[in-house]
């Protein structure tokens, strides 16, 4: 009797555990988190909305000014265009301003720099991103200005021109940048004067920036670059060669990680477009594959019967077909048709999720991949059965790149 109970106690036993590891095995499984573009500068109190702005030659402070702030200084060697030995990381503080010979803006500019640094006991250092020494030196005698004793300038060099653009991501000309101990205080774009400089000056040496508020704040935007620096070198490989028409890239990373919600329908059912579906919500626990194509007029089965082959033989996923309504109406092109779809079909101006078309697109058939109620990717302009299939893998399997797990 008693080797009964034990024996039953332990079948019980590993039937919770089992069922426990099921359930946590679920609760593993966290999607990449998506692009959220927030406009950081507007997140910001108004006092600081109003300091920030007198700095940046009364511009708005843009989202990558932002991120700039807090980098590193550039630490290879250089020299200035009379050949002087120039070590930017060997100064305690300093002004860089990145320039252009071919920017209006930066030649206006020149006449007001001897200005800005006459009282200034920092080094000042002009950088021109394009320009050689002699064109420098042209600029200069064509604007009729002589180069200040104290101003350093730098021509175009290929080190500090990538660290410009993929370090700092300087996005114009001018841009003055103000470093202490070795990293970025302050950026500023535009065409300075006295008033801004001095601004400048303040704000990065004098009363900075509370960056522990700003973080916060930062926190809040998330760039394509920070999914696909989740995502990693191996992942983006595999969805570099998925893609044939860039838009692949594009439209996974705008989607991946976002929820769909099932819910959310604003148009009511009609008679002029498809709507197959009454209950969207029995797809909230699947995953499905979105297929949106677009039919000019009832001869165009060969796009349906291509669909069809698409989505034949694969009893996993489930699928709809996303018909793009335009001059032309593809659901009348559909109802006269001597064939359909072998799957339900909704149109984007009838009875479906909102959520559905949120996102332009270029291309068709275009596949969007929902796991669980959760976007994963997309497949832009489906060439074949097979690209298919990879990108279902891709997207929806175990091994889903969508997965924190598998990054």
């Amino acid at each position: 009797m008693f080797r009964k109970l034990f024996s039953l106690f332990l079948i019980l036993f590993l039937c919770v555990s089992c069922g426990k590891k099921e359930e946590e095995i679920i609760q593993e499984i966290e999607y990449i988190d998506p692009v959220k573009d927030v406009f950081i500068f507007g997140e910001v109190d108004e006092y600081l909305q109003d300091k920030i702005r007198m700095a940046n030659a009364d511009n708005d402070y843009k989202n990558y000014q932002f991120e700039m702030l807090e980098k590193g200084v550039y630490t290879d060697a250089l020299n200035d265009i009379d050949g002087n030995a120039v070590d930017l990381s060997s100064y305690d503080c300093f002004i860089l301003e990145v320039v252009s010979v071919e920017c209006s803006h930066c030649k206006r500019q020149l006449a007001v720099i001897p200005e800005l640094i006459e009282d200034i006991d920092i080094p000042f250092i002009q950088y021109f991103d394009v320009g050689t020494k002699e064109e420098i030196e042209d600029l200069y005698e064509e604007q009729g200005i002589s180069i200040p004793e104290k101003l350093i300038v730098i021509s175009s060099d290929d080190g500090l021109k990538a660290y410009i653009r993929d370090v700092l991501g300087i996005k114009q000309y001018p841009t003055m940048i103000a470093f202490e101990k070795g990293k970025v205080m302050f950026d500023a774009i535009g065409e300075a004067n006295e008033s801004s400089f001095e601004s400048l000056m303040k704000i990065a040496y004098e009363d900075p920036l509370d960056m522990e508020y700003l973080r916060q704040i930062m926190k809040t935007n998330r760039s394509v670059d920070d999914l696909k620096s989740d995502l990693g070198d191996e992942n983006l490989k595999k969805l570099e060669d998925l893609d044939h028409d860039d838009y692949t890239l594009d439209l996974t990373f705008q989607l991946m990680g976002k929820k769909l919600d099932f819910s959310k329908i604003s148009n009511r059912k009609s008679e002029v477009y498809m709507n197959q579906i009454d209950d969207f919500s029995v797809y909230e626990d699947k995953k499905l594959v979105l297929i949106y194509t677009y039919l000019r007029d009832n001869s165009e089965t060969d796009k349906v019967k291509f669909i069809n082959d698409l989505i034949s033989g694969d009893d996993e996923n489930e699928y709809i077909v996303v018909l793009i309504e335009g001059l032309e109406s593809s659901s009348a092109a559909l109802k006269n048709m001597p064939i359909g779809f072998n799957c339900p079909v909704v149109s984007v101006l009838g009875y479906m999720p909102d959520d559905f078309y949120h996102f332009g697109l270029i291309a068709y058939p275009t596949a969007v991949f929902v796991d669980k109620g959760t976007f994963v990717g997309a497949y832009s302009d489906i060439e074949n059965k097979e690209k298919l299939a990879e990108a279902i893998h891709l997207f929806l399997s175990d091994e889903s790149i969508a997965y924190k797990r598998n990054n």
